[in-house]
């Protein structure tokens, strides 16, 4: 990729970027910083655009399946190289079938998008998803010298926001769970009481619940059967343990109806495997749904009801996103923004306390100074 930056000298921003021969070359172009960066992509553009005939002239299909084999299972988590794989393959591939990779433009890559979202009804995230996999792509393309740029970074899809996320009431909640068959209930209380993936809830031992420390030590994951590491590496965490879920996992581990198993999982199935999303799913959460005369949510709701409730009960951002094994704070805030918003309104009120009725923080919530 060509490079430059845009940087301000006086009351002019400037344009600095290299050309295709190596130098470097400076532009005095607006007062507005938008309008240096509109030239500074223009002139970077020139310059890939006659780096060009340096790349190897090789069809997308090849390519995409030169990078499934031998790139995505070396470098992704199994679950990741499912979802890449059925990207490519079912979507970029017929899509760029004849296309020369050197060759494909952002306007190329517009018009993909315009077919998925407006002529296939594909989501906007869906869609977006299969664009980052298309720059992934493309950036080990750059380094094969199949092509020269990404335009993968030339587009932009305006994902919807995530308001319309499933969640239980904490009466709703407790409902749920007394309704639950009692060999599946300590499974569905650390569902919602920890908010844990599905993944993870899976790979659990009976060491990593720590009745001393009074934590659930995440430690592994499960896609496919097999144990992997977890999702990122703020995945690896330690979430608080609520007391009513300690007591029920300390019956649990010694109970009858707990399948014993050599290396210690938490919540086997009847055939003493880690137990799969379908059974998660269909096997334990639909049947005390509907035994709770609750509506049908998945198990990865209750990772949001979890979220929500903390949330209502005014935790920190920096704790929910510790609990939840979030990459950032920023990915909270993204996922549970609309919700924060929500929970937070009485914050007007406690300002217009503070500024008008000189009440302290103490005093605005019902405390002595």
């Amino acid at each position: 990729m060509a490079q430059g930056y845009v940087t301000r000298r006086g009351k002019m921003w400037y344009a600095i970027w290299v050309d295709s021969e190596g130098k470097t070359r400076s532009k005095s172009v607006s007062t507005q910083e938008s309008e240096a960066r509109i030239f500074l992509e223009r002139r970077k553009m020139e310059v890939e655009l006659a780096r060009k005939h340096d790349c190897e002239a090789v069809l997308f299909e090849q390519a995409a399946e030169e990078y499934i084999a031998r790139v995505l299972p070396t470098a992704y988590k199994p679950s990741t190289v499912v979802n890449m794989t059925s990207d490519l393959r079912a979507h970029l591939v017929p899509f760029f079938k004849d296309a020369y990779v050197c060759e494909i433009s952002a306007r190329d890559l517009d018009s993909f998008i315009a077919e998925r979202i407006i002529d296939n009804g594909a989501s906007s995230g869906k869609t977006l998803r299969e664009i980052n996999t298309f720059r992934q792509f493309m950036n080990t393309a750059i380094t094969w010298r199949y092509a020269s740029y990404n335009p993968g970074y030339l587009v932009k899809i305006k994902a919807r926001n995530v308001n319309s996320i499933s969640f239980l009431r904490p009466v709703e909640l407790k409902s749920l769970f007394e309704h639950a068959n009692p060999a599946w209930r300590p499974y569905l209380m650390t569902a919602g009481l920890t908010g844990m993936r599905c993944g993870e809830l899976a790979g659990l031992f009976e060491r990593d619940v720590d009745f001393t420390e009074h934590k659930i030590r995440v430690r592994r994951s499960v896609y496919a059967g097999k144990y992997d590491t977890p999702k990122t590496a703020s995945a690896i965490r330690d979430i608080d343990m609520p007391p009513s879920l300690e007591r029920e996992l300390r019956a649990w581990v010694d109970s009858p109806l707990r399948l014993k198993t050599q290396t210690g999982i938490l919540f086997p199935s009847r055939y003493g495997n880690p137990p799969t999303s379908f059974v998660g799913n269909k096997i334990t959460l639909q049947p005390a749904l509907e035994a709770a005369g609750l509506p049908k949510i998945r198990l990865h709701d209750l990772r949001h009801t979890y979220a929500s409730i903390l949330i209502a009960n005014r935790e920190s951002l920096k704790y929910i996103q510790r609990m939840l094994g979030h990459r950032s704070v920023k990915t909270t805030v993204d996922t549970y923004g609309h919700l924060i918003d929500e929970s937070n309104m009485p914050a007007a009120r406690r300002l217009d306390e503070a500024v008008f009725l000189g009440k302290k923080p103490a005093e605005q919530d019902g405390r002595a100074a």
